[in-house]
């Protein structure tokens, strides 16, 4: 095979103008001439010219990525990618239900109970009381109360449950404490406490997984340093000298097998850095497998954006919101990284907002588009719902459920062909 320009022997991916190639150094724009996610990378001179680049010359895939993930040398994007729709019968189906034991309450967060396909939920209110609302049975119950000297109740709460149903945490979502329950019983497993240095910039740091068969959890302890427990027990798995992390721990996504995870957190300047590691490796190989591990893997860097929509479509691939290195140049797309190499498999535009699979679907939720409904492998957005505007999703039982006042929830489900 003949060398492209950049002196690989690879096939070429990207275009640049030549002033790229001769100046590692060199700013640059991302220009999408419209045809599909087609675009060239030009130097800013050649950014003022509306013309084609010129002399432009043909990049692998390796340079042309790491230039992409040179966040501070990104000087802007100009035109957009084609967004492409595929007419299809997908709609979505709704059912309203009257829940009494809601009418007076103001539920915080929600979220899926446990991995059946049964209709279960937990959420948590503003006095503290954690729910199970049974939409099989149209039932609600009381399952445990957190305290007011336990978390701040009247700022934002963040629910997570376990993927067995039986342990739940309520968290401070941008404030430094939180509380693990036993959902069969009501009891505090735990308490966390991750400090108070910058939390209001970070999501806490909090997700359950399986390793055989036991429920753990990832939680942060420090800003800069996460841990494994045993909910069951209270055991600290992962107990090792400190070490001098220079990284904000954020929010965290686990694979669907809970062989990985996904960490959105920060450095200084600041900078977004997504990294990605391995839960086996850290929990029986490597205690320090989460600071600086060979499994840990940089899957992208973006200046002052963290914390993005993230969701696993497969059990290796992560889908995240966003394509650009600086958030002023974000623009909707979604960016599907393979976790364990560390490497952007492909990305399309058009996605918004919080973001969750089903299937071979992508479905994007936000208040200004609703609901969309994208084909992950084409690209191509097949059904959009503007007034779908839900709560959560639950992915075992393949709805969403919006909250409504006066007691009133509504299941909305997926149904037709794609095809």
């Amino acid at each position: 095979m003949k060398n492209l320009d950049c002196g690989h022997a690879a096939p070429a991916v990207g275009r640049w103008c030549k002033h790229l190639l001769a100046d590692e150094d060199a700013s640059f724009i991302v220009r999408f001439t419209g045809q599909g996610v087609d675009h060239e990378l030009r130097c800013e001179a050649c950014g003022k010219d509306a013309g084609p680049a010129p002399e432009p010359v043909a990049i692998c895939s390796a340079c042309h990525h790491t230039r992409m993930g040179r966040v501070f040398d990104l000087m802007g994007i100009q035109g957009r990618p084609e967004l492409r729709t595929r007419e299809t019968a997908l709609r979505f189906e709704h059912r309203e239900l009257r829940l009494p034991a809601l009418a007076d309450r103001t539920l915080k967060a929600l979220t899926a109970l446990g991995t059946a396909p049964r209709a279960e939920w937990l959420a948590v209110d503003a006095r503290g009381d954690v729910l199970r609302l049974d939409l099989e049975e149209d039932t609600v119950s009381r399952v445990a109360t957190v305290s007011a000297e336990s978390l701040d109740l009247a700022a934002e709460l963040t629910l997570h449950a376990s993927p067995c149903g039986r342990y739940a945490a309520v968290v401070n979502s941008r404030g430094s404490r939180g509380v693990v329950l036993d959902v069969a019983s009501g009891a505090v497993k735990l308490t966390l406490d991750r400090g108070n240095y910058h939390v209001e910039h970070c999501e806490f740091s909090v997700a359950f997984f399986r390793d055989g068969d036991r429920t753990l959890m990832v939680h942060a302890t420090e800003w800069n340093r996460l841990d494994i427990t045993d909910p069951a027990t209270g055991e600290l798995l992962t107990r090792r000298e400190p070490h001098d992390l220079d990284y904000f721990h954020c929010g965290l996504t686990v694979s669907p097998d809970g062989a990985w995870l996904v960490d959105d957190g920060w450095v200084w300047h600041p900078v977004g850095m997504l990294s990605s590691l391995s839960l086996r490796r850290w929990l029986h190989e490597n205690v320090s497998e989460s600071e600086d591990g060979p499994s840990r893997k940089l899957l992208r860097e973006c200046a002052y954006y963290w914390d993005a929509p993230s969701y696993f479509v497969g059990p290796r691939t992560l889908v995240t919101w966003g394509f650009g290195g600086d958030a002023e140049n974000l623009i909707d797309a979604a960016m599907l990284y393979d976790v364990e190499s560390g490497n952007l498999l492909r990305w399309f535009p058009g996605p918004r907002g919080l973001l969750h699979g089903d299937g071979n679907l992508l479905l994007a939720t936000s208040q200004d588009q609703g609901t969309c409904v994208w084909d992950l492998e084409t690209g191509e957005r097949l059904h959009q719902d503007a007034a779908l505007k839900p709560t959560a999703w639950h992915p075992s039982a393949r709805r969403f459920l919006t909250v409504l006042p006066e007691g009133v929830v509504r299941e909305s489900v997926l149904s037709g062909a794609a095809w």
